[in-house]
């Protein structure tokens, strides 16, 4: 697998990963890198379900949404990454996966919304997503992204690199202020 998620951002070389994985991501990922970020994050509760939220809906994604499978023991697992990332600002959670090219414009098309938004409208807009009916390549009601803009306080970041004519990998990087 080779997926780049080294798209400039909130991401600094000089930046400490603290929870990394690539690969196959199943319910046993999930579960063990989840409990490693309470872990780590144990002795600040906002800050630790802040990236803990963050985290499961951008793993969530992945699990939904990834168009690299890859089989084991008769079932098909999706692929990508996901890394918390320790800055001088607080904290950056980073996820890619390889979509589909109708999806990435899809989502495309709800970034900037998202990203100019206020806490507030951003809360009205999840409400009115709950009641529209569930998009065609949705997994569910299409509020996640939303979800991490209300979490995170900050901008979304997203990336997309083209792997050929059906798909892109799709990056999204979102900032967590904190402290150290």
């Amino acid at each position: 697998m080779s997926i780049n998620t080294n798209s400039s951002s909130y991401f600094n070389e000089t930046d400490d990963i603290i929870v990394s994985h690539s690969g196959v991501i199943n319910e046993k990922v999930i579960s063990e890198k989840g409990g490693l970020i309470r872990e780590i994050f144990k002795e600040n509760i906002y800050l630790s379900r802040k990236i803990f939220s963050i985290y499961m809906e951008l793993i969530q994604n992945i699990y939904y949404y990834s168009s690299e499978k890859v089989e084991l023991n008769g079932k098909a697992y999706s692929v990508g990454s996901v890394k918390v990332i320790k800055n001088k600002s607080g904290y950056v959670i980073q996820s890619c996966n390889l979509a589909e090219k109708n999806f990435v414009d899809n989502i495309q098309k709800k970034f900037p919304v998202i990203n100019a938004l206020n806490k507030e409208k951003l809360r009205k807009l999840k409400i009115e997503q709950r009641k529209k009916p569930q998009e065609e390549l949705s997994k569910g009601a299409g509020i996640g992204l939303i979800q991490i803009a209300i979490i995170s306080e900050n901008p979304l970041k997203i990336f997309f690199q083209s792997k050929n004519n059906t798909q892109s990998y799709y990056n999204i990087h979102v900032k967590v202020d904190g402290e150290h």
